[in-house]
């Protein structure tokens, strides 16, 4: 089991190109409890999970439509379903962030980094489950206008929207990574 699992692992890839359907409540709950077992230093649990599917979607693409506003200054309205669309590339969207809190030996950045190995769980159980899936970021998650309309705190970071739905493709892992030139061997 242990080389098939590392098989299924090289093999995951990320997938642009999602429709219906999408993960039910149960699979959802299957796959978010696994994810809640990944590596978190101090047992803090600094991952949140926020699904947005159907027109819960059309707040995502405000905040599209909203960074494009501030950041190009004056965008034409005509231009402004095409920003909001962007929530719509896939029936759901996970929104993944770390509540970060206070800890003696437990900085941010290690909270955050446990959000980050959560997330990479997300995606291989989605995997698993035949779903299809894709982390993307960019400058609007992580501005403070985001997690105001997002209703985030000042202490949560915003790691990631995963868009998840079923393949409309199947995934092709192309080329090979090769290890050997991002691996140091240090023996002494």
């Amino acid at each position: 089991m242990g080389k098939e699992f590392i098989r299924f692992m090289r093999n995951r890839v990320s997938q642009a190109a999602l429709e219906a359907p999408s993960p039910s409540e149960e699979e959802w709950q299957l796959v978010l409890d696994a994810a809640s077992r990944a590596a978190d230093h101090g047992n803090l649990k600094p991952w949140r999970f926020r699904i947005y599917e159907g027109e819960g979607r059309a707040k995502l693409g405000q905040i599209y439509w909203h960074h494009a506003c501030s950041g190009m200054g004056s965008i034409a309205d005509s231009k402004k379903d095409t920003f909001i669309k962007k929530a719509y590339r896939s029936p759901a969207v996970l929104l993944v962030y770390a509540h970060i809190q206070e800890h003696p030996k437990v900085p941010a950045i290690e909270q955050v980094m446990a959000v980050a190995a959560s997330a990479q769980q997300i995606l291989l159980g989605l995997n698993a489950l035949g779903y299809g899936a894709m982390w993307r970021t960019g400058p609007a998650c992580f501005t403070q206008e985001t997690k105001a309309l997002l209703s985030l705190g000042n202490r949560d970071q915003i790691v990631g929207l995963i868009y998840v739905g079923t393949p409309m493709k199947e995934a092709k892992v192309v080329g090979d990574t090769k290890l050997e030139s991002h691996l140091e061997w240090v023996t002494d």
